[in-house]
């Protein structure tokens, strides 16, 4: 018997038998696995959703605890304010008294108006949208039918209640939405003042006026915002004249969505899950309506009609499979449970009860609690599948490869391959001088010179790689890490580069000499190394010449174009924007080089601001003769940027645009300069999705404080 022969049996005996035992045992091993980690996850993760629904609930009924006591001290407050406010002797003079229908002209209102996005009005369209309050003055309405004159001495005496009013609503800005109080007589005093009341509206008629009188204490209803239509949670108490008898209701408003607010269910479960706030009646005597819903977490919280009552709700209890669920209520005990509800498992979780005092419900299904179980076991079942079906190949190949060689150009191949392996484990070892000599003059020997040169090119990139790491570290020192403080104003610069290296630029200029910070944005050409280059040349010159302060926009400019014709070459040139901004008369005289557009907005409208001239580094025969001056008020906004901000594109091809950069400028006017910038920039990520960045991009921004904030700075 020939040799590969004898070779190839013992090959197929010591091989073949292992590898299939070997495959069989790994198969079973790895279904047991599988299945073993799937439930082990399963009952780990409802055993973590349990602890963390039991921990949730606790901490929201602190938060409804803490809520309600502050509210209720604010209501108690503003019931004896009210109260004393009726015992005294009338003022001689009890200053400006506001009417609802003063706000609906600018004449009569109050200086300090203004649009609150928190307070709302439903519009012709059925839209809610913003409307005018004064946070300084509260507002009298009359309801039909009612003698101005004949009440004139309790309008005079609750004249004064807008400053209590508005003590009690810094307590708690976000949670208190309309404070206010109806007397027996009519007069209704609310707060924050506001116009648009509707004509028939009387506050005796409405039902928080109706239960405080009726309880004779406080009351809490869910009721329909007279000018928005929105649900809110009303807390009401009587109020008395000196002699005991009623006077009238007194009551505060709070948003039906802040009891939420603080409410963190994980992302996971939050699109599923149902949160509320719940009441335990203990004397109907029928479990069908002894859990009412007081608060409930959805979006459906809106109603067109403000006169009618909102309809209590109720959770039906009577079932027995609520029997464990309505024991612990009725004691007074938190728990999670499973139980089957509306045709699916779920966790219902509740904080504890006190008395009549809320407390918090949140219902979870509990397919979506084990939904990264579900995931990651089907994830698992297809992994082993795969590395199975993997591995049987793999043992296929392996053998009749083994077969091939032992029959063919054992010793040949074998000898060779194993040179290859001990180089490309020293090669793997960052040993890149190792090298192999096969000999064999067939491909393994190809395969040899292949390996030789891999060396040599894996170093080579290895030292490219370093030396761009370090060409962006030196880069990103170049740049300033914040930017230095400019009394009355907000200044942010930011910088994304789309390689390691960019040739965006910007910086702030700061001189001992003069009252002036210099702010500058520019852009080289292209991007990576050889812009990078030219962006330090031109921070150098910029730095160098307007370090020392004084030199006219015009004359620096002249000198900077000059330089840059100079020292680079005819295929790179630059725009550059660069601004004196004095903090002392509020004013920016600038000058660009092809830098253009750059956007201000003042009064709500963003302007574009031209170029003043070419860029820098195209000719040096440039005119740069005329700068322009920007004098800011309170809220201005000054936005400087590159062009790959507005042609950045998504996946579509379409640009971002500078209209679209315009309305995201106005949208966040309102946020610090810094948060504006993280607010753009993440705007222009979403909007390229997966497309890769083309280009970089660079923004300033400078946005003008109050007067009084420069002065305190």
């Amino acid at each position: 018997m020939k040799f590969r022969t004898r070779l190839l049996i013992l090959l197929l005996i010591v091989a073949l038998v292992p590898l299939s035992v070997s495959f069989f045992v790994q198969r079973t091993t790895i279904l047991h696995f599988g299945n073993k980690l799937a439930e082990d996850t399963r009952s780990l993760l409802g055993d973590s959703a349990e602890t963390l629904l039991h921990s949730l609930v606790n901490n929201y009924g602190r938060i409804l605890k803490r809520d309600r006591t502050m509210a209720l001290l604010t209501l108690q407050s503003q019931a004896r304010a009210v109260e004393y406010q009726l015992a005294l002797p009338l003022a001689e003079h009890p200053g400006k008294i506001y009417f609802a229908e003063d706000y609906d002209h600018k004449q009569t209102q109050p200086d300090d108006l203004q649009i609150s996005q928190s307070h709302l009005r439903e519009d012709d369209n059925g839209h809610l949208t913003p409307i005018p309050i004064s946070f300084s003055q509260q507002v009298i309405f009359l309801p039909p039918g009612a003698d101005r004159e004949q009440l004139g001495n309790d309008i005079s005496r609750l004249s004064n209640m807008a400053r209590v009013y508005r003590n009690l609503h810094r307590i708690q800005p976000q949670l208190f939405l309309w404070q206010y109080t109806a007397l027996e007589s009519g007069i209704h005093s609310s707060y924050p003042g506001k116009g648009g009341y509707p004509q028939e509206y009387d506050p005796r008629k409405r039902e928080w006026y109706r239960a405080a009188i009726t309880q004779e204490g406080v009351s809490q209803r869910i009721l329909t915002d007279v000018t928005t239509g929105a649900l809110i949670l009303t807390l009401a108490m009587p109020v008395h004249y000196p002699n005991g008898s009623l006077a009238g209701v007194t009551a505060l408003d709070i948003d039906y969505r802040q009891f939420f607010s603080d409410w963190k269910i994980p992302a996971a479960w939050k699109d599923a899950a149902q949160s509320m706030v719940l009441i335990f009646h203990d004397n109907t005597g029928s479990r069908h309506e002894t859990i009412e819903v007081l608060l409930e977490d959805n979006k459906e919280n809106t109603t067109h009609n403000w006169q009618t009552a909102v309809s209590k709700r109720y959770i039906d209890l009577s079932d027995e499979r609520f029997d464990a669920i309505y024991h612990d209520l009725r004691s007074g005990r938190s728990g999670v449970r499973k139980v089957t509800f509306e045709g699916q498992e779920t966790l219902w979780a509740y904080g504890p009860r006190a008395g009549k005092d809320p407390f918090p419900l949140v219902i979870v299904p509990y397919n979506r609690i084990l939904a990264a179980a579900q995931n990651a076991e089907k994830y698992v079942n297809n992994q082993i599948s795969l590395s199975l079906t993997i591995s049987a190949l793999l043992t296929v190949i392996v053998v009749l490869g083994a077969i091939t060689v032992a029959l063919v150009r054992a010793r040949k191949v074998t000898h060779p391959v194993m040179q290859l392996s001990q180089a490309a484990e020293r090669l793997a070892n960052g040993d890149y001088s190792a090298r192999v000599a096969t000999g064999t003059g067939d491909e393994i020997d190809n395969l040899g010179r292949i390996f030789n040169d891999l060396g040599v090119r894996l170093e080579e990139r290895e030292q490219l790689k370093q030396s761009l790491a370090l060409a962006k570290e030196i880069q990103q020192h170049l740049l300033p890490d914040t930017a230095p403080p400019c009394p009355g104003f907000d200044l942010v610069g930011m910088s994304v580069y789309c390689d390691e290296t960019g040739g965006d630029y910007y910086d702030f200029i700061t001189s001992s000499e003069t009252d002036s910070l210099g702010v500058v944005v520019g852009d080289v050409s292209g991007h990576g190394i050889g812009p990078a280059l030219v962006m330090a040349t031109a921070r150098g010159a910029v730095h160098s010449l307007a370090g020392n302060g004084g030199m006219p926009l015009s004359k620096l400019f002249h000198k900077l174009n000059g330089y840059l014709c100079r020292g680079t070459s005819d295929a790179s040139f630059m725009t550059l924007f660069y601004g004196n901004l004095n903090h002392r008369t509020r004013t920016l005289e600038w000058l660009s080089a092809g830098h253009a557009p750059v956007f201000f907005l003042q009064n709500d409208q963003v302007q574009d601001l031209d170029s003043s001239g070419i860029p820098l580094g195209i000719s040096d025969v440039a005119v740069y003769d005329t700068s322009e001056t920007i004098s800011f008020q309170a809220g201005d906004i000054l936005f400087i940027g590159t062009d790959g901000i507005w042609e950045t594109r998504d996946a579509n091809n379409q640009m971002f645009g500078t209209e679209r950069l315009k309305q995201l400028l106005w949208k966040y006017r309102l946020l610090p300069a810094d948060q504006i910038a993280e607010a753009i920039l993440t705007e222009i990520s979403l909007f390229r999705g997966e497309a890769p960045i083309e280009d970089d991009v660079t923004l300033l921004i400078i946005k003008a404080l109050p007067e009084q904030a420069a002065t305190t700075s």
